[in-house]
C-alpha cells in the first residue's frame, strides 16, 4: 500500500517482534555515513512517543504480541506509519506456521493459506478492531531486504518516488478444482501438521502410526469415542511417557475435531 502523506522528513522507531536480526543489520547499514538516510531526513529515535513511523522487523512472536501493540500505541495519534521491514514482518516468512508466532484467535484459520500470514498484520488488525488508528503499512519483502530496497521504500514513504508496480485483484472464476483427497487422508495430513506443533519431525509420524493404528481398532466398535479412550489410556499406561501421552489426548481431541468437521461438509484446509 503506497503512504501518501507528503513529509519533509520523519522519525522513525525501530520495532523488533522476534527477527533474527539479519533485517535489523541491514537497518543499521541504511544508517551509516555510506547510506546516509539521514540526508533524506530520516531519523531513528529512541522511543516511540517521538516517531512518524515504526519500522517493524520480524514474525510476530506471541511473546512480543503485547509489547508491540504498547509501542504502537504510544506513537502520536497521525500519521503512525507502519513500515513492515523482511519476509518474516510482511508474512510470519518461514516461521508464519510455528507455534510462538502470534495468530489472530478468531481467525479459524487452519494448516496454510495464501497469501501467508503471521505477520504484523495481525496486529494492526487488533488494533483497528479496537479502534485505534493505523496510518498507511509500506511492505518491504526480502530476506533480508537490501539497504537500496528499504531506501526505496523509505523514498516511497517520503513522497519522493512513486511505486512501480501496483497490486491487482483478479475476480473471474475459472473452471479448475484441486482434487479431493480421502477423509481418512485429510484427517492425517491434518494431525501430522498439528503434531508439528509440539513434537520433533523425528517423533511426530512414529507417534501419529500408533494413533492411527488405534484408531482403526476403536472405529471397528459399536462406540468408538468411547474405545478410543479407552485405547488410549492403555497405550499411555503401557509407554509411561508423559510426553507421548500428552501428544496421543491432543491428537485424540483434534481427531474428532476434525472428522466432524469434515463429516459436516465444512470447508477445511488441511495440509502445507
Amino acid at each position: 500500500m503506497s503512504a501518501k502523506p507528503k513529509l519533509r522528513s520523519v522519525w522513525v522507531f525501530h520495532l523488533n517482534t522476534g527477527a533474527c536480526n539479519g533485517c535489523d543489520i541491514e537497518i543499521l547499514d541504511i544508517l551509516t555515513p555510506f547510506y546516509d538516510a539521514e540526508r533524506l531526513g530520516v531519523k531513528l529515535v529512541g522511543s516511540p512517543r517521538h516517531a512518524h513511523a515504526m519500522l517493524v522487523t520480524g514474525p510476530l512472536t506471541r511473546q512480543c504480541y503485547h509489547g508491540a501493540k504498547k509501542a504502537i500505541k504510544a506513537m502520536p495519534p497521525k500519521p503512525r506509519i507502519i513500515v513492515v521491514i523482511g519476509t518474516c514482518a510482511c508474512s510470519g516468512g518461514i516461521f508464519y506456521n510455528g507455534y510462538p508466532i502470534y495468530r489472530r484467535p478468531e481467525s479459524g484459520r487452519e494448516g496454510c493459506e495464501y497469501p501467508r500470514r503471521g505477520g504484523i498484520i495481525e496486529l494492526i488488525e487488533d488494533l483497528r478492531d479496537e479502534g485505534e488508528y493505523v496510518g498507511p503499512v509500506i511492505y518491504i519483502p526480502g530476506c533480508p531486504p537490501r539497504p537500496e530496497e528499504i531506501l526505496y521504500g523509505i523514498a516511497q514513504l517520503l513522497g519522493l518516488v512513486e511505486k512501480k508496480l501496483e497490486g491487482e485483484h483478479y475476480t473471474e472464476e475459472v473452471g479448475f478444482e484441486l482434487p479431493e483427497a480421502p477423509i481418512n487422508e485429510r484427517i492425517r495430513l491434518t494431525l501430522r501438521e498439528k503434531l508439528r506443533h509440539v513434537v520433533g519431525y523425528f517423533d511426530r509420524d512414529k507417534i501419529l502410526e500408533d494413533f492411527m493404528e488405534l484408531v482403526k481398532k476403536a472405529e471397528e466398535s459399536e462406540k468408538p469415542k468411547e474405545e478410543l479412550k479407552k485405547l488410549i489410556d492403555e497405550y499411555n499406561a503401557k509407554i509411561r511417557d508423559v510426553r507421548i501421552s500428552f501428544c496421543m489426548r491432543l491428537l485424540e481431541n483434534e481427531y474428532w475435531r476434525v472428522r466432524d468437521a469434515l463429516s459436516a461438509g465444512k470447508e477445511f484446509v488441511y495440509w502445507v
